[in-house]
């Protein structure tokens, strides 16, 4: 099992790669829906392969970036960051506002494919998607990391069995370009319920290193490749660490409940950076 050395918070620490039973094609888990139904909660992650078209993907991916002015250039046959936008990410007129909104993104997340995955992976009939929506996009030039955490902390259910994330990469995502990781096993941990917290006191931690360490655990980082798609249980902690490229890293966060009963009302309305949550 391969090992790498990647750096989060401006702390280095170690990856390994995801163990073949976190990977499943989209043929084989709509064939045989029933096996999957609880495979998020189970193994904590699972990367369901070969959803979008390499198209579908690239033609987001441009109307993402053909919004900015001139913080990004396409060039050598992919976009390049060349400065950090204005206002920060998701923030006053930021355009990640306006991509959210647009019909091609409301379209692309409203899939029937991917609720059709989502509601596999729930074994609900009755699985919808929530209207909060989170668009990111890092590169080299990015100071920012995501810190080790659980999403059960930001989208509280009645039940978190009931509700899963989506993690989409509209666009390339590895350990060259960044994306995210995941603390093995951590859905079965017990930690401390934060939900209750400010938004910057929910996090568990961001020493990486120390955090395996002292749950006797590891980070293992799944192959994702474009038209992917990761799913997370919102018990499972994980993080992201730095790019080494200035090609972005740009990715959407999606979260579906099993039916309204577990799904968290706060979430009933687009993101912005300055919405709290």
């Amino acid at each position: 099992m391969e090992e790498f050395s990647l750096i989060s918070s401006q702390k280095k620490f170690n990856a390994f790669e995801a163990p073949e039973k976190h990977y499943v094609n989209l043929n084989e888990l709509l064939s045989y829906p029933e096996k999957y139904a609880n495979k998020v909660n189970l193994n904590g992650f699972i990367v369901v392969k070969d959803v979008f078209n390499i198209e579908t993907i690239n033609k987001l991916r441009n109307n993402y970036y053909n919004l900015f002015s001139d913080e990004y250039e396409f060039k050598n046959n992919c976009w390049n960051q060349i400065k950090d936008p204005e206002d920060p990410h998701g923030y006053g007129n930021h355009p990640v506002k306006n991509f959210l909104k647009s019909k091609e993104f409301l379209s692309f997340v409203n899939n029937s494919q991917l609720k059709k995955i989502a509601s596999i992976l729930l074994g609900s009939k009755k699985a919808l998607l929530s209207k909060r929506i989170l668009v990111r996009s890092f590169s080299s030039c990015s100071t920012f990391t995501t810190k080790a955490h659980r999403d059960q902390e930001y989208y509280v259910s009645s039940d978190s069995s009931k509700a899963i994330t989506a993690w989409i990469p509209i666009g390339p995502a590895d350990k060259n370009h960044g994306q995210l990781i995941y603390l093995e096993n951590s859905q079965k941990f017990s930690f401390s319920d934060k939900s209750k917290k400010n938004k910057v006191d929910r996090i568990i931690s961001s020493d990486l290193s120390q955090l395996a360490f002292k749950k006797s655990s590891r980070w293992l980082i799944p192959e994702i490749n474009i038209g992917d798609i990761l799913f997370h249980s919102l018990l499972t902690v994980h993080a992201s660490f730095e790019s080494t490229l200035r090609v972005p890293r740009l990715s959407c966060d999606l979260r579906f409940a099993a039916s309204k009963n577990y799904e968290d009302p706060r979430w009933n309305s687009h993101w912005y950076g300055e919405d709290g949550l």
